[in-house]
């Protein structure tokens, strides 16, 4: 049969474009159908505004702290409208690499329509029907909204419309302590307004390794948020002070009244609406679309990637499984998914970056074989910066392999990078030992994580021997002055 185009990527996020640019690179035939915006959750309501407005309101942060450092400052205000506009200033500077027009630049035919599938070969974007002899279904995830008493009946914020805020509320209810919740909720502290945040979750990063949560609850509640863990939300009602939840925690009612509210309690995958039963593709128990580890969907030739697959919702993630896609539909090999190396980052202040196993999930799987954790607040360069709060942890497995590593503090996002490159290449925990690191800075941390872990196989008779030859050396150096 012959095929409109070789590939119909449904979807322009993150995985979208990731394969449709690629396929497209190889000379493939190439069309991406998108009935939203270019560049998906990541451009427009994700990870580049969020950051941008992550920076503006750690700046402030950082202002009010300047009389640490013998510096005289306060923040007089802060003019949420051009913090704002400055995020959407950013998003514009990064569109152009997402626009429809750099693909089709790329050879690409773009379809600004919404796609579903009419059976496994066949896709209708707005009024055309298109065919491909592999179809890519990257349709993402958005916000869940769960089933709350009241709140259809209140205007509240998703990280979707979360930037079009204009005035600085006086005080933010935040539901979720998720990433999202708590990046979010501490900005918003930092620019000045009060912030309670609610999780029905005992805890903080309760998939991190267990030394995170209490140092980060720690953290933030010095910063001035509130938290009101394992509640149960009964509702939520309009009041005189704008909004008001009811929730119960411990066996007692409770309320909490805000100005703004936010709901962060996680996201769900988008598949409403693509014909998926049309085509004989399935989803899981959880609702996402099921692959195997080629990213094969039920129907062979159709593949998936991306938050609408899980089990990773980052950029990051769905970039590498667009790539293990092109391999298989492009280049003929059967590549398949290894998410040993997977790595993520929590960009709270200070930042909580991981990759690899954690502690919980190396001894689940009978792979622990040792810990290794050493303290920021040894590092010189993070004494100089008061960058103090964090640590790095190492997860060692058989042979003294790392097999993970979690790392607290301010630049952890972009220091982990360096455990990422030892997980991914399967080395040991000493192998940061021989590394020069420039001094001093806050990476040297890696050379004493390796330091501490050889000092422990280090064993007690190796110590006894080595202390006698030094004995020895010493007494022959006397008889010969």
């Amino acid at each position: 049969m012959k095929y409109d185009y070789h590939a119909i990527v449904i979807g322009a996020g993150s995985g979208g474009l990731v394969a449709a640019a690629g396929c497209a690179s190889f000379g493939a035939r190439v069309a991406l159908v998108e009935g939203s915006h270019m560049g998906g959750d990541c451009l427009n309501a994700g990870c580049v505004p969020s950051k941008a407005f992550l920076r503006c309101a750690h700046a402030a942060a950082a202002a009010r702290e300047l009389a640490r450092f013998g510096v005289t400052a306060r923040v007089e205000g802060v003019d949420l409208e051009k913090t704002m506009a400055r995020v959407a200033s950013v998003i514009g500077e990064v569109a152009p690499r997402d626009s429809e027009e750099r693909f089709r630049g790329l050879g690409v035919d773009v379809f600004r329509a919404a796609g579903s599938l009419l059976d496994a070969h066949t896709v209708k974007a707005g009024d055309k029907v298109i065919t491909g002899k592999y179809i890519v279904i990257a349709t993402g995830s958005e916000p869940l909204a769960p089933a709350i008493p009241g709140l259809d009946g209140v205007k509240y914020y998703t990280n979707r419309d979360i930037f079009t805020l204009k005035t600085l509320p006086k005080k933010l209810l935040v539901l979720g302590a998720g990433p999202i919740g708590l990046e979010l909720g501490q900005a918003f502290r930092h620019l000045g307004s009060e912030v309670e945040i609610l999780d029905r979750a005992i805890g903080l990063f309760g998939k991190d390794d267990p030394e995170v949560g209490p140092l980060m609850l720690e953290v933030l509640k010095k910063g001035g948020l509130v938290f009101h863990d394992g509640a149960k939300i009964l509702g939520v009602e309009k009041s005189a002070a704008g909004i008001t939840l009811k929730f119960e925690r411990e066996g007692k009612a409770l309320e909490a009244t805000g100005d703004a509210l936010l709901v962060a309690l996680g996201r769900k995958p988008v598949t409403a609406g693509l014909g998926l039963e049309a085509a004989g593709v399935e989803l899981n128990e959880r609702g996402y679309i099921k692959t195997d580890a080629r990213l094969r969907t039920t129907v062979p030739h159709i593949y998936a990637c991306g938050d609408c697959t899980g089990p990773f919702l980052f950029t990051h993630s769905a970039g590498y499984q667009a790539g293990i896609i092109i391999r298989n539909i492009v280049l003929g090999l059967p590549a398949k998914v290894d998410y040993h190396n997977i790595a993520w980052t929590t960009y709270t202040r200070p930042e909580v970056a991981h990759v690899g196993l954690t502690e919980q999930e190396a001894a689940k799987a009978g792979l622990l074989r040792d810990k290794v954790l050493v303290p920021l607040a040894e590092n010189d360069r993070a004494m100089a910066e008061e960058d103090r709060a964090g640590f790095l942890k190492f997860i060692v497995g058989p042979g003294g392999r790392l097999l993970g590593a979690t790392l607290v503090g301010e630049k952890a996002g972009e220091m982990i990078g360096a455990a990422s490159l030892a997980v991914t290449n399967r080395l040991k925990a000493t192998a940061f030992a021989s590394v020069v690191f420039s001094y001093p800075t806050e990476a040297e941390i890696f050379k004493t994580a390796s330091y501490e872990y050889m000092k422990r196989g280090f064993k007690p008779w190796m110590k006894n021997i080595v202390k006698s030859l030094l004995l020895r050396d010493t007494a022959a150096g006397r008889k010969e002055e």
